[in-house]
């Protein structure tokens, strides 16, 4: 078994996954070492709005599907650190906590919500006619 799968089996993320994560909290530590945290989540939240449109319209793509499935990976995976990031951001305006915890939740029960209420298309099973 190669070490990436051997990875990829104890951690349940591929190495790429993992290298970017690594990349992410290297670019977080070194914006807060230079005071730039806030120039560098704004940076990282354009990335990730963009790789979001990206995995929209290359799922739709029947060609790029693959990929498309691994950027909806990257995304999901990205979602809640992207979430931290926009609190981080509002908190640099807003000056209420309230708001900033109501802004919160809605962020981190918003995408649960919308796929438990989301319906998924249904099947019709035809019976067999004897």
């Amino acid at each position: 078994m190669k070490w990436s799968n051997r990875i990829q089996i104890v951690t349940g993320q591929t190495c790429v996954h993992i290298a970017l994560h690594l990349l992410l909290i290297a670019a977080l530590v070194w914006g807060w070492k230079h005071q730039a945290l806030v120039q560098v989540s704004t940076i990282l939240l354009a990335t990730y709005a963009t790789i979001f449109l990206a995995m929209l319209l290359t799922q739709r793509i029947h060609r790029l599907r693959n990929l498309g499935d691994f950027l909806e990976d990257v995304t999901t995976t990205w979602y809640f650190g992207a979430a931290m990031l926009v609190l981080f951001l509002l908190s640099r305006v807003v000056h209420n906590n309230l708001v900033l915890g109501c802004m919160g939740v809605v962020m981190l029960v918003g995408p649960a919500l919308v796929s438990l209420l989301a319906k998924e298309p249904t099947h019709r099973v035809q019976k067999k006619r004897s």
